[in-house]
């Protein structure tokens, strides 16, 4: 098909690499720009942007399961766990080539000698929060279950290891012989060994060398305080109690100055010699039975992985994983994240089962395009904004997204790329656009997760979060720690991801799961999205905000006037889908403002106003809107 217009064009690219609309002077400018290279130009001004992390880094996460929350039955808060996020968002940003990304959150301690010298190596340590996103079982210990528990957390890491990375089902022989593909189930013990001797730490220290320095002179410092006092301790005899408590509390209150350095939730090495790893029959970790080393598929690699450790106090097993995956001989890790990217551009990838390249995987429809861009990938030092710019710039990408009757009855499904595929927006990008277009949307630089208000009832419906309400978890932060409403207006990948309970708004459209891999998010459209765009808080809220943007302060909003009132409906237009209306559509517009004017006589001056917020909730509600053309 031929090229589509500039609208359609900077309105995909803006929604697919930053994950936002386009505003209309962004639009109007492109438009009007006759440059041959006006294109190119746009394409890297969005690559450039902050914003362009903030979307890629929603879609990995989504591939390494992030959750703000441990799960399971009390699903507590994580504090720390923020910080594995904004890594993610600076490494596309800084466009962290894909190697070293995987590297990091491999094996990035094994990479960190001793305090972290920049903050690029406090990153290798921030990168371990990989390790850790799966769920946590804190109730174990309660029932002596921790062998169970380190069983389950060995078999989530390296399954989701395996299907992020190397788009392969390691799960599936996990008890048994894959029965499609060629691993056996001791391949699976034999990946699982790499990860054997991992510790999870919550109080792993990120400050860099300098930050350190002055931390230990400050707190030298506040020790050098409290000798005299401490000395003077010693010497108080029995008798002498009301200035032993004096001293005690003077000594307490100048320790409270003390500085701790920065602190990250990741994983180290144990030491230099891990726990044995066992088969287990049948999967039943009650049942050990052969020790395996740690190895590659053995269908290529048969014999045990070469692993030299980098230091005396960590095994150097990860490092060699990470090293391997991201050879250029290896088979799968390029063509992988290059078949998620084309995915992203196009709503299926080359590969329609991203997390499996498998027998029981669906064939690459085009595999000379993925082997193509997979070297062009590697050649071009892993560079994810390259590969985006490759894509985007394509005749096939920037096609036009409408049927023929001749392509519907070839190919309806698309598959040979005739037409750019019409796409609906994500669960975040559909908030976010509705924040941005209503002009509600605040920047955020990144940092503690942010917790939108719940309806009680869903609250209290949660056994762990009713419990943290009756003041009954402990302090173990089980609850809802909902923020003033105006604080939550920031990209919604911000927004807490609380495992027992996703945000309503969200999870309508179809947020997925934080407990395994997801690599393609179910498309559904179920009356229950529309009826939340349509009538929910947040999106009356939405939709009042957008309808004081686009008229003047203190304006009255008569539509007597149909010149005035057609002005009015050209801005929302443009500020919603960036065009102005047809004109089958402008007096049907004119007319609900009249009609429903009338229906709101009874407010007096706000009938105006209301009737215009009546027609942004319904505009908020066009499939226009929530598609991508």
């Amino acid at each position: 098909l031929p090229e589509a217009d500039r609208r359609t064009l900077i309105r995909r690219l803006t929604f697919d690499l930053i994950g936002l609309p386009p505003t209309p002077d962004e639009v109007a400018a492109f438009v009007a720009d006759d440059a041959p290279d006006a294109y190119d130009q746009l394409v890297t001004r969005l690559l450039d942007s902050p914003r362009y992390g903030e979307r890629q880094a929603r879609l990995w996460l989504d591939v390494v399961r992030y959750a703000d929350t441990n799960g399971y039955e009390r699903d507590e808060f994580r504090p720390l766990a923020w910080q594995y996020r904004d890594y993610v968002i600076r490494s596309f940003n800084e466009d962290k080539p894909f190697d070293q990304f995987i590297v990091e959150q491999l094996a990035g301690d094994e990479l960190v000698a001793g305090v972290p010298k920049n903050s690029a190596e406090a990153d290798m340590l921030i990168a371990t929060g990989f390790l850790r996103l799966g769920q946590w079982d804190s109730t174990a210990s309660i029932f002596q279950e921790e062998p169970r528990l380190h069983a389950e957390m060995m078999a989530d890491v390296t399954n989701t290891t395996a299907s992020a990375f190397l788009g392969v089902t390691m799960s599936c022989c996990q008890c048994h012989d894959h029965k499609y593909d060629p691993f056996s189930q001791v391949d699976h013990f034999r990946f699982r060994a790499f990860f054997a001797g991992i510790i999870p730490r919550d109080d792993l220290p990120i400050s860099v060398v300098e930050e350190q320095a002055e931390i230990d002179k400050h707190n030298a410092e506040i020790n050098q305080q409290t000798v005299l006092l401490k000395d003077e301790q010693t010497k108080l005899d029995d008798a002498s109690k009301e200035r032993h408590e004096e001293l005690k509390t003077q000594i307490a209150e100048i320790e409270s100055k003390q500085r701790k350095p920065r602190l990250a939730m990741g994983a180290t090495d144990g030491g230099s010699i891990p726990p044995a790893t066992h088969i287990f029959y049948q999967g039943d970790f009650l049942s050990p039975r052969e020790e395996v080393a740690p190895g590659f598929v053995s269908v290529f690699t048969p014999e045990p992985a070469a692993i030299q450790s980098p230091r005396d106090n960590t095994t150097g097993r990860r490092l060699a994983l990470a090293t391997w995956m991201t050879s250029a001989d290896n088979p799968w890790t390029a063509r992988v994240i290059v078949n998620r990217i084309w995915q992203q551009h196009f709503g299926t990838g080359l590969v329609a089962t991203p997390n499996d390249f498998g027998h029981s995987g669906a064939r690459p429809t085009h595999p000379e395009i993925l082997d193509a861009l997979a070297v062009q990938f590697m050649q071009r030092g892993w560079s994810i904004k390259e590969l985006h710019r490759l894509i985007v710039t394509s005749t096939t990408y920037r096609q036009s997204s409408r049927e023929t009757p001749f392509g519907r009855t070839i190919d309806p499904e698309n598959k040979l790329l005739w037409r750019q595929s019409v796409r609906r927006l994500d669960a975040e990008m559909l908030r976010d656009s509705l924040l941005a277009v209503s002009g509600l949307l605040k920047p955020y630089d990144g940092g503690k997760p942010i917790w939108p208000p719940v309806p009680d009832e869903l609250l209290k419906a949660q056994p762990a979060i009713l419990e943290a309400i009756e003041g009954k978890d402990d302090g173990r932060q089980q609850g809802w720690y909902a923020d003033p409403i105006e604080q939550t207006d920031v990209r919604s990948v911000f927004l807490v991801r609380k495992r027992c309970l996703p945000i309503p708004f969200l999870q309508v459209f179809d947020l997925p799961d934080t407990i395994v891999s997801c690599a393609r998010r179910d498309t559904t459209v179920v009356a229950p999205q529309a009826l939340m765009l349509l009538n929910s808080l947040e999106g009356v809220r939405y939709a009042q905000a957008l309808a004081a943007r686009v008229c003047a302060p203190n304006d009255k909003l008569e539509y007597d006037d149909d010149s005035k009132t057609k002005q009015l409906v050209e801005v929302l237009f443009q500020v919603t889908v960036n065009r102005t209306p047809t004109a089958e559509e402008l007096p049907l517009l004119i007319d609900f403002l009249k009609r429903h004017a009338q229906q709101h006589k009874d407010a007096g001056d706000r009938a105006g106003l209301l009737a215009l917020t009546d027609l942004c909730r319904a505009i908020l509600n066009l499939n226009e809107f929530a598609y991508i053309d």
